[in-house]
């Protein structure tokens, strides 16, 4: 049989096997080659990054002989500011004549009938003699000097009437406060003063000694009218004789006050 021919009278080349297997292989070699020089690229340019051409390392060594200096340390010290005081103007110092006796007790009384029971001892002044204690020495020329002392500051207190069992100085003095405000109510005359503003509060200062024989000696009165002074110095000196004050063994004049205070009545 001829071979068979198209229309136009041309005839098709049918490639043999070989060169069909050859035309394959061409293009997969291609494809192969650029993978492969590719990857030889960038190896090259890996060698590249990574050579090092004349550059060295260098290793700092430290000298036996080096001197280290520390930086000077500068201390800053801040101070406060004192605040100024003001100038304190010096205060006149006024000086006051001392009391002897600081023991004060307030006897503030209303007026009492004579009926009202009242212990009391008798006075000097109702005839009686005063109680025989020893007393200090005198000197050569036989006069006595006896030793005064505050009622604070004696070492056992002279007794009131009434008050012997009292235990210690501080008892004694409160038992003998209350019966010399006692004896003040009884005795005071408020009526005298009627002259007064009524509801006023009239007030006298007195002080008294309490002498070695236990009697009411060197009585004093401060008030602001002469008349009231004059009542205060008259009832205290009716006041009954005491157990005197003692410093040791030996009787000693003891100093006592009592502030008197009453409010006149219409």
């Amino acid at each position: 049989m001829k071979p068979s021919s198209n229309v136009c009278g041309t005839t098709t080349k049918v490639p043999s096997k070989r060169e069909a297997k050859k035309q394959i292989n061409i293009r997969w070699n291609s494809k192969i080659f650029f993978q492969i020089g590719l990857i030889v690229s960038l190896l090259a340019m890996f060698f590249v990054m990574e050579l090092e051409i004349g550059l060295k390392q260098q290793v700092a060594v430290a000298k036996d002989n080096a001197i280290w200096e520390t930086p000077p340390t500068i201390t800053y010290v801040v101070k406060k500011e004192e605040a100024v005081k003001p100038e304190e103007k010096p205060k006149k110092v006024v000086k006051r004549e001392p009391i002897k006796v600081t023991t004060a007790v307030s006897h503030t009384f209303t007026k009492v009938d004579d009926s009202a029971p009242v212990l009391e001892g008798k006075t000097i002044a109702e005839g009686d003699t005063a109680i025989k204690v020893p007393v200090q020495s005198g000197d050569e020329n036989g006069t006595n000097k006896v030793a005064t002392k505050n009622i604070l500051g004696v070492e056992f207190v002279p007794v009131f009437p009434g008050c012997e069992r009292a235990d210690g100085n501080d008892a004694k003095i409160s038992c003998m406060s209350s019966k010399i405000r006692a004896f003040i109510s009884r005795k005071f005359d408020s009526g005298k003063f009627d002259y007064f503003e009524p509801g006023s509060i009239q007030s006298i200062y007195t002080v008294f000694t309490i002498d070695a024989q236990g009697a009411i000696v060197d009585i004093k009165a401060r008030a602001a009218d002469k008349k009231l002074e004059d009542e205060a110095r008259r009832v205290i000196s009716g006041l009954p004789i005491m157990k005197p004050g003692k410093q040791g063994a030996t009787a000693v004049n003891v100093t006592y006050a009592v502030p008197i205070s009453f409010q006149v009545n219409n």
